[in-house]
């Protein structure tokens, strides 16, 4: 079953220099040259990263396939990072937040078709962003699927029908909605091997890598070692019984906190 690497920014010095700003994105955003040893990790290995049309056409478990995601849109997609799997020979999925397309930080819509025309894929990471996703209404996750699907699918002159979860927080009623909607394929941050089928929609898991993600652990990934996915998916169970109990107050707590650790690093 595939196994999938998540990233979101890619940074030359200022962290707010692409995406979302504050304490919480940075956790995710590599500096550039952090970044270049990760994919020199990855093709260290004996994986070679596809593209999901190729993995739903193969053999996946003679592929022992390895896919490679970025959310939020920010502009560093385009400026840097689709360079750098370019170079590797590599392309990527890039999943856009679209009520935040041309803003300061992410992507114009130039950008966005121009990534496509390059061989990458482009998917939906909901229009807002919602920070519990898993907690609104069927109706908000329809038009939250619904909208950003349209907005893409215009800019790019075909449909779109792949996305990815954005904040972590996954359900099955967002997958109900993102099928309904027309999606075809849905990613979430769940750290697992397993795809599963609701209601037609493909749901794959994928591994977060983080600022300070040691090379290790992505080498171990990439190669499918058993243990380091099972470390991985006993994390994110601790983790998420914290985040249910805790509700909004985790939520607020957590942004106080690396908010502050972020300025203090500016």
């Amino acid at each position: 079953m595939p196994r999938v690497l998540t990233y979101h920014d890619v940074v030359e010095e200022h962290p707010d220099a692409s995406g979302f700003p504050g304490g919480g994105p940075a956790l995710y955003k590599l500096p550039t040259r952090e970044f270049a040893r990760h994919l020199d990790a990855i093709a260290s290995t004996s994986a070679s990263p596809i593209l999901l049309p190729q993995l739903k056409g193969s053999n996946a478990d003679d592929l022992a396939p390895l896919l490679i995601t970025f959310d939020d849109g920010g502009v560093s997609a385009a400026n840097i990072i689709a360079d750098a799997l370019e170079r590797k020979g590599w392309r990527g999925h890039f999943f856009v937040t679209t009520d935040y397309i041309g803003r300061a930080g992410f992507m114009t819509a130039a950008q966005i078709r121009d990534l496509t025309s390059r061989g990458h894929i482009i998917g939906t990471h909901s229009c807002s962003h919602p920070r519990r996703m898993s907690a609104c209404s069927p109706q908000i996750l329809c038009d939250e699927w619904q909208r950003s699907r349209m907005v893409l699918s215009e800019i790019l002159d075909k449909p779109v029908t792949v996305g990815s979860v954005p904040g972590g927080y996954y359900s099955e009623s967002i997958a109900l909605a993102a099928a309904a909607s027309g999606l075809t394929d849905l990613f979430t941050s769940e750290p697992t091997t397993r795809m599963t089928m609701v209601n037609g929609l493909r749901v794959y898991g994928r591994f977060s890598i983080y600022r300070r993600t040691p090379l290790s652990k992505v080498t171990a990934i990439a190669s499918g070692r058993r243990l380091a996915i099972m470390r991985e998916a006993i994390t994110w169970e601790m983790k998420k019984v914290l985040k249910i109990a805790g509700g909004e107050t985790y939520l607020k707590l957590r942004k106080m906190i690396l908010d502050r650790q972020h300025r203090y690093l500016l």
